[in-house]
């Protein structure tokens, strides 16, 4: 036990260092949003498209509002061309979420790194700041749970929705919390460096 608990610090010591890397090198912070948004772009184009192959459809995940008792009767709608789009959408949509959670956690930390110096280095010291990746988990989790739907499809498991949704509303919910913290953060620290400015 004690060595599963080594191995997942390390993983998360490793995920951390390349956050804070990243929200200290202007290039590789260039990148990570780059890459963010042109994954996101192509995330929408696939969506735009996506109804013409599933009887009007849009794909699960850009569904905030799907319900457990929607998800069947969407699939039955799917055609081949439908299934071959969201493949490649689920593909994407792994890189999506690991690039937005970096590109909020990394500003984030760039911001308190600047404004709140010791809460910063309280964060970093416990790992706190992973926790702005949580809604990076649920995505990967509604992914898989939608994906399993999909591929198993006609066969019908009765959970699958269900944890879908549920993979769904965490992820919207943990979203909100660190998009929120983001910003709260970034206006923060304009607000300290402004008043930095003003009194030099």
């Amino acid at each position: 036990m004690p060595r599963g608990k080594d191995v997942q610090s390390s993983m998360l010591g490793r995920l951390q260092d390349l956050i804070l890397r990243i929200s200290r090198t202007w290039w590789l912070y260039g990148a990570v949003l780059f890459l963010f948004v042109g994954s996101l772009q192509a995330l929408l184009r696939i969506g735009k498209n996506f109804p013409a192959y599933s009887g009007g459809a849009m794909p699960f995940d850009l569904q905030n509002d799907l319900g457990a008792g929607e998800v069947y009767p969407q699939l039955a709608g799917y055609t081949d061309q439908a299934r071959e789009l969201y493949y490649a959408f689920t593909l994407i949509d792994y890189a999506f979420p690991f690039l937005a959670g970096l590109f909020i956690t990394a500003t984030v930390a760039f911001a308190l790194r600047a404004s709140l110096p010791r809460l910063y280095a309280a964060l970093v010291a416990r790992k706190l700041l992973l926790v702005l990746m949580l809604a990076t988990a649920f995505d990967w989790l509604e992914n898989v749970t939608a994906l399993t739907t999909i591929v198993l499809y006609p066969a019908e498991v009765g959970w699958l929705p269900t944890l879908l949704v549920v993979a769904k509303k965490c992820k919207l919910a943990t979203l909100l919390v660190s998009n929120g913290t983001m910003f709260a953060a970034v206006l923060f620290a304009a607000g300290h460096w402004l008043v930095q400015r003003l009194r030099s």
